[in-house]
């Protein structure tokens, strides 16, 4: 989830040195360069067309005031914008093509899937669950609906369910919590879709109670916006702790961990310890220890201006954490992250998406697309560009083709597109297929101009042994009144053509 609506605009502007009254070219270079990489990578010019630039640096002056009140300038605003819009370009460079022209060697048919009442297109995120939720499933499909806060489970075997409502859901992922041999659910609850810093986060617990019916209970409340919450045994002792994203916004935000302290047939129990301040976290992969970690440990992706990913684990008592990924300046758009041997020597590779688009609104950017992040082992790690999309917001790895490696499937959300005008001048790749074969990575649309994908995974939905794809719709989070309408489109793969 890097989820579209817990993206927002990075901070970029930190305290600036005392300067004369006059100063150089160069010396208002300098400035300007050392002042913009004061917390984070150094946003060249070239990131944004002229004309973003002053409202980028009003906007950060202002909230740099916010968070230090006695922050003066001896550079001027008009200063740094000059800076930036004599070298930044009039407009970025657009491809009106992303993805090859012809069509791709394999066949796809859409499918749309409506979950019944207080559903709707506003879906954040659908992931696979334990098969163990509901009975007689082969697979089970999470829907979270951002707008009216619904939790929905599908499956083939049976019709959609609706086990409950947060306020504002993200991501639900699965787990036997209790001990009790059944798969419970975590949901993570940003509380509010836009970014804020009110306590208005939550995580829940949606206990199973066996009959294929849940109840819901608030384990963590009253902290930033809740982006991701993952099951995990951290400390080895056999029950199912809870590993905690807070986005927040610019203040509230964190890591968090859920240690479990629940009993046998008592009521859940955890203590919360906080091991990160760190605002931003969009994205929770649970993953095995690395570089001498005991037990297990989880990979967090940064959005706002920090635009990293971070191993969290255990070493000598206490959480530690490892950034083994920088994105190259604060406009990179992390969006989501997943964990994958993608290399198969058998240890553990990422997956990364960077595509948002809601900090500053701009659609179209180059520098857009998926990575992923090579495990050199020591906790090193090298990123490897897979391919450029426009708003690419979720990847997954799945052998796709079935020719013995890992392809890679990414979806792309850019809400405030015209898409009629758009698809006129232009192929705008919603969903793609980046092929993996001899080393070259060849992307093929499966979706064009339809945008609307915070979320997707990939499951055999005709059980025909072919991996499918479900994206999420998600065309309605931001309004007061949600509309109807199908939540997610299946996407069957046929085989070859």
């Amino acid at each position: 989830m890097a989820l579209a609506a817990v993206l927002s605009i990075s901070l970029w502007l930190g305290a600036l040195d005392s300067a004369p009254e006059t100063k150089s070219a160069q010396e208002v270079e300098a400035r300007v360069r050392a002042t913009c990489s004061t917390c984070h990578f150094f946003p060249p010019p070239e990131i944004l067309p002229r004309s973003w630039w002053r409202n980028i640096v009003e906007q950060m002056v202002e909230r740099r005031k916010v968070v230090q009140p006695s922050f003066s300038m001896d550079l001027s605003v008009d200063e740094i914008v000059g800076w930036y819009e004599s070298r930044a370009p009039e407009n970025l460079p657009i491809a009106h093509t992303l993805s090859r022209r012809q069509p791709g060697p394999l066949r796809f048919s859409k499918h749309l899937v409506d979950l019944g009442p207080e559903s709707g297109p506003a879906v954040s995120t659908v992931q696979r669950l334990d098969p163990g939720l509901v009975p007689d499933a082969q697979w089970v499909l999470a829907a979270a609906n951002m707008a009216n806060g619904s939790v929905h489970l599908f499956a083939p075997s049976r019709s959609a369910q609706r086990i409950g409502a947060a306020e504002h859901p993200a991501r639900v992922a699965s787990g036997d919590l209790d001990g009790d041999g059944l798969a419970d659910l975590v949901i993570s609850d940003l509380g509010n879709t836009m970014p804020t810093d009110d306590p208005v986060g939550r995580v829940l617990v949606a206990r199973n109670a066996g009959d294929g019916s849940f109840a819901l209970e608030t384990v963590l409340d009253e902290v930033g916006r809740v982006a991701d919450a993952r099951p995990v045994d951290l400390d080895g002792d056999g029950d199912l702790d809870i590993a905690v994203a807070a986005f927040g916004s610019w203040f509230r935000g964190g890591i968090y961990i859920l240690h479990n302290q629940t009993r046998a047939s008592g009521p859940l129990d955890f203590r919360v310890e906080k091991i990160s301040n760190r605002p931003g976290a969009v994205s929770l992969v649970p993953v095995e220890a690395l570089d001498g970690g005991s037990g297990r440990g989880f990979a967090v992706a940064f959005a706002q201006q920090y635009e990293l990913v971070s191993l969290f684990y255990e070493t000598g008592g206490r959480y530690e954490e490892h950034v083994v990924y920088r994105g190259p300046h604060p406009n990179w758009g992390v969006s989501n992250l997943t964990a994958m041997d993608f290399d198969g020597d058998a240890d553990v590779d990422f997956l990364l998406a960077h595509g948002d688009t809601l900090d500053d609104g701009l659609p179209f950017k180059f520098y857009h697309g998926v990575e992923w992040l090579e495990n050199r082992g020591n906790a090193q790690f090298s990123a490897h560009r897979i391919g450029t999309l426009y708003g690419a917001h979720s990847a997954e790895a799945v052998d796709l083709d079935g020719d013995g490696d890992l392809d890679v499937v990414a979806s792309g959300f850019l809400p405030q597109v015209n898409l009629s005008e758009s698809a006129e001048r232009m192929r705008l790749d919603s969903l793609v297929w980046f092929e993996r074969t001899d080393g070259e990575w060849i992307p093929w649309s499966i979706e064009l101009n339809h945008p609307l994908h915070t979320g997707m995974t990939v499951v055999d939905f005709n059980r025909d042994g072919r991996p499918d794809i479900v994206a999420a719709i998600n065309r309605d989070w931001k309004l007061e009144e949600p509309l109807s309408g199908p939540s997610l489109e299946v996407f069957i793969n046929e085989g070859p053509r």
